[in-house]
């Protein structure tokens, strides 16, 4: 395979792994009337209790205004809620609804299982060589973007 053939292959490969994980995500959060990004909110705040809305941006690698955007749909629908830090009247705290938690927290247990099982089949070795070629990806990608 040539270096052309090579560069689209890795690109369909990347293309059909983000297809086949939104379908999956998407299957998982449909029963809770979710999208997999507010899905993955969710999630992030399940494990965090109270979080300011930067740090759910930085853990989802997401722009503050994409995630406002989620929370704004997940505060109308009863699932977040924001409020002031007491200490710094500038930052927003987000956290769960008390109602939401504990109707969610069964299923949001079966999707981390879901998620555990799979990556689980693979080795240590495999999964050290997924992470070593995704960042390797990952710093070509930016070194290009960079120049």
């Amino acid at each position: 395979m040539e270096g052309l053939e090579r560069s689209y292959e890795v690109i369909k490969r990347i293309k059909r792994l983000k297809e086949t994980m939104h379908v999956l995500l998407q299957r998982l959060f449909k029963e809770m009337n979710l999208t997999a990004p507010q899905g993955m909110v969710v999630g992030i705040l399940l494990k965090h209790k109270k979080m300011k809305v930067s740090e759910v941006s930085a853990i989802m690698d997401l722009s503050m205004s994409t995630v406002s955007g989620i929370l704004d749909r997940l505060e109308k629908q009863g699932i977040i809620t924001r409020e002031k830090s007491e200490t710094d009247g500038r930052v927003i705290l987000v956290s769960l609804t008390d109602s939401f938690k504990k109707s969610s927290h069964i299923p949001f247990k079966e999707i981390e299982e879901s998620w555990t099982q799979k990556i689980n089949r693979a080795s240590e070795e495999e999964i050290d060589t997924i992470l070593t070629a995704l960042a390797i990806l990952e710093r070509l990608i930016n070194e290009e973007s960079e120049q």
